[in-house]
């Protein structure tokens, strides 16, 4: 709750390390793959749940 009353605390940090620079073709190799599209899918639906509970 301190954190908050800090413009720094309230704004989401942007971690760039974790992104790979992926062609298109990469990209649509991947998307096909269902395995890779239930994880994306997942990751994502638990950072928005993670964010909308702060």
């Amino acid at each position: 709750m301190k954190s908050l009353m800090n413009k720094e605390g309230r704004e989401i940090e942007v971690k760039t390390s974790g992104r790979l620079n992926l062609s298109l073709d990469e990209y649509r190799k991947r998307i096909s793959d269902d395995n890779y599209l239930d994880h994306a899918i997942r990751k994502i639906a638990s950072d928005l749940s993670h964010y909308l509970t702060k």
